[in-house]
């Protein structure tokens, strides 16, 4: 087909891989017959898009002025059938193909279907044989867990069902139905085919399989480690000891110094009680009480107390260790009773907070392991659990509040920073699983391709379950483990496989239309008998009406068979 590609050693074309032949001396290829003999022959599958330039055979070479111009065949001793010796090794004796009733096809023209050897009347290149159900060959196809066959259908008509092999009433082989499975029918594919189209194979396994609810938190301030400092008096601002947010800060440590006549006040009673009851008295004791509920320290009462004197501002400190959050204070001001002066928060400590969407949430329990990834730390997860579910729904974006707490020695991780959040929502130890690539949904059925031996697949309908973490897929039913399955290339094996089914449809429409009949008729493509002229019914395509002929074929305009439709 080629006669460009030159190689000094048989191979195959790289263009159509069909088997190289022979050049003679002089530069002319070799005639058919010699060809043929030459030439290794290798089993061809169903001929189909994918397979027009891989499905070559031993007889499936270039006509005459093919490959490299015409050249005079050498003369062959003479057979008893009256061919030559070079035929006679393909058509001299009946082979086992020829015997078992095989088709002939030829790999230019499929729409040519012979029940024996020929050459194409259209390019006039040598018919091959065509894989049918009852002539199909190549390794047992063992189908792996040992399902049971259901029941045995029509491969042109799945409404015809029998509960034991046998034929179709088109005279077609029946084909099984097992269970978990869908029609049972193998894709037969080239390895070479296979190859091209990068096909990938995965074990059907069981293992650990969770499913991970992914989303994004914002760093918080624990609610529990936060404090307001807020005076019980009012009074104006002598001295700020702590005037910047962010400062840290000890715990005791001075923040401002304020005047307050209030104070002033509670001193004056104090240290009257003092003078005239003594420390012990009642009147001392209540006295004292009253600076103790203002929030005036133990330290400056016990000062006012020994040094017999009213200090015009008493200092407000803090009351824990911690990180100035919150300022609105300035010196000189004005304060008011129960005004937030400063907020102080302890950092070791922080809350994530991060939102899951509605359909996620059930999945969801506290105690949930966590990672924590930060977006300035990329791959240093941080690993900590659920603490808390918040008991409410945000109304607006449909999403529920998930709180994990973070231990936070380094101050790493500063309020308001975001963090991706990943959680084990759901987790099974023995699980069936295998890659979700391997799935292939087709709306209401989920579908994979096992692979059974070299060039084999089945389609098969599955019940999956959980859709986990790792693109893993838990698979319920249809699976064993130790299959494999395919997870690369399954739509290009999808379309070969509805591509096969249409050629072989159309192969055993017209192989029943040559099938003889005892009385020497044959029998039309929808089963009507008719003479050996073929002039009892009338033709016609389903599609095109206006088409008609007296004798079966094939439409000229969609290339439909062609039904009977009386005289």
């Amino acid at each position: 087909m080629h006669p460009e590609i030159v190689s000094n050693e048989p191979g195959r074309c790289p263009i159509c891989d069909m088997a190289l032949v022979p050049v003679e001396e002089n530069g002319a290829a070799p005639s058919q017959a010699t060809a043929r003999h030459n030439a290794s022959p290798v089993p061809a599958p169903a001929p189909s898009a994918a397979q027009m330039a891989t499905a070559q055979t031993a007889g499936v070479q270039a006509a005459p002025g093919h490959a490299g111009g015409p050249s005079e065949p050498k003369a062959q001793p003479a057979t008893a059938s009256g061919r030559t010796g070079g035929a006679s090794h393909r058509h001299g004796v009946p082979s086992s193909e020829e015997a078992t009733g095989a088709a002939w096809t030829c790999p230019m023209h499929p729409q040519i279907v012979e029940s024996q050897p020929g050459t194409c009347p259209i390019c006039g290149m040598d018919l091959v044989p065509v894989d049918t159900p009852a002539t199909q060959k190549g390794p047992e196809r063992k189908i792996p867990g040992e399902r049971k066959i259901l029941y045995w259908v029509a491969p042109m008509d799945p409404s015809y069902r029998s509960d034991k092999p046998g034929k179709s009433p088109m005279g077609m082989d029946l084909v099984p139905v097992y269970e978990g499975g869908n029609m049972g029918s193998v894709i037969s594919v080239d390895p070479v085919v296979v190859q091209n189209m990068g096909v990938r194979i995965a074990l059907v396994q069981r293992g650990r399989i969770w499913r991970e609810v992914r989303t994004v938190g914002q760093v918080e301030v624990a609610e529990d480690r936060l404090t307001v400092v807020n005076p019980r008096f009012s009074g104006w601002v002598e001295r700020i000891h702590v005037d910047e947010t962010g400062v840290r800060v000890r715990a005791g440590e001075p923040l401002v110094d304020v005047y307050s006549p209030e104070l002033v006040s509670a001193q004056e009673e104090y240290l009257l009680a003092l003078r005239t009851s003594g420390p012990g008295s009642a009147l001392a004791k209540s006295a004292r009480r009253r600076l103790q509920l203002f929030g005036v320290p133990t330290w400056q009462i016990d000062r006012v107390q020994t040094q017999r004197e009213v200090r015009r501002t008493l200092t407000v400190v803090a009351p824990r260790a911690g990180y100035v959050v919150h300022k609105n204070v300035v010196e000189g001001a004005r304060i008011q009773a129960g005004s937030d002066i400063y907020r102080i928060a302890d950092l070791s400590r922080v809350w994530v907070e991060a939102e899951v969407y509605e359909y996620d949430a059930p999945y969801i329990q506290v105690g949930a392991e966590a990672t924590v990834e930060l977006t300035f730390q990329p791959g240093t997860p941080r690993r900590s659990r659920v603490d808390y579910i918040y008991p409410t729904l945000n109304p607006k974006s449909r999403t529920l509040r998930v709180r994990v707490e973070l231990e936070n020695p380094d101050l790493a991780l500063k309020p308001g920073m975001f963090a991706t959040v990943d959680i084990h929502a759901e987790e099974k130890k023995d699980a069936l699983w295998i890659p979700t690539e391997a799935v292939i949904h087709s709306g209401r059925r989920e579908l994979v391709f096992v692979a059974l031996d070299l060039g084999h697949y089945e389609p098969r309908e599955i019940a999956t379950g959980l859709v986990g973490a790792q693109y893993r897929t838990e698979v319920v039913a249809g699976l064993h483990e130790g299959e494999r399955v395919v997870t690369s290339g399954q739509f290009l094996l999808d379309s070969e496989s509805q591509l096969q089914e249409a050629v072989q449809k159309m192969i055993a429409g017209r192989l029943h239309a040559k099938e003889p009949r005892p009385e020497g008729g044959t029998l039309g493509a929808a089963g009507e008998a008719k003479d050996g002229r073929g002039h009892t019914t009338l033709w016609t395509c389903p599609m095109h009406p206006e088409v008609l002929q007296d004798e079966p074929g094939t439409c000229p305009i969609c290339g439909m068979d062609l039904v009977p439709v009386g005289k």
